[in-house]
């Protein structure tokens, strides 16, 4: 993993933990700037793919609640 690489991953679990939920695509262009985005976007990707980032285009940020799931 490059050094980009893992800042986005320190940032991302940072975020989660501190806020219960995973950081907007938006989040991590204000935080790295549209430049690192860009060529970082293959990586940035996959983690939205595996549900490590959220897309604030269609879900947004403004009303989000946690649902509680009862686990078996």
């Amino acid at each position: 993993m490059g050094r980009l690489e893992s800042k986005i991953a320190e940032y991302v679990g940072d975020y989660s933990r501190r806020h219960g939920y995973p950081p907007t695509v938006e989040e991590l262009i204000s935080t790295f700037g549209i430049p690192t985005v860009i060529c970082m976007m293959f990586y940035i990707f996959n983690l939205f793919r595996i549900g490590m980032i959220r897309n604030s285009l269609f879900f947004g940020t403004g009303d989000l609640k946690l649902i509680p799931i009862k686990a078996k």
